[in-house]
């Protein structure tokens, strides 16, 4: 086993002993850095070997899901490409969140929070 495998699974665990935690997938996609994916909670406990990230305050379109995971990318390219060109707004340099309900694999329930900036013309 890939200890990358190992160090997501270890995150996996350590989520599912905080049933309160919230789960989420962080996408770094914006122009400040590179991209990244973040497996994260919401917490202010310290953990060795972890990073902190803090999301900014922004706009967010938040649209709920549910289905298995592929459903939430299927979810999230159908905002982009059809909701967002008519939407009036644009996205913005920010990371998108995916909020993670009930992170059954074959039961999800979800939001995708999609940052955003009205559009000026």
């Amino acid at each position: 086993m890939s200890a990358y495998f190992c160090h997501i699974h270890s995150i996996w665990q350590r989520m599912h002993e905080h049933p309160l935690w919230l789960c989420f997938g962080v996408s770094t996609c914006n122009s400040q850095e590179p991209w990244r994916y973040y497996i994260a909670v919401s917490s202010s406990e310290e953990s060795e070997g972890l990073e902190e990230y803090t999301i900014q305050a922004a706009t967010w379109a938040i649209f709920p899901g549910t289905g298995t995971n592929q459903s939430i990318q299927e979810l999230e390219k159908r905002i982009i490409t059809e909701w967002l060109p008519t939407s009036g707004y644009e996205y913005a340099d920010t990371p998108d969140i995916e909020v993670y309900l009930n992170p059954d694999p074959q039961k999800a329930r979800y939001e995708v929070w999609i940052p955003l900036t009205k559009k000026t013309e």
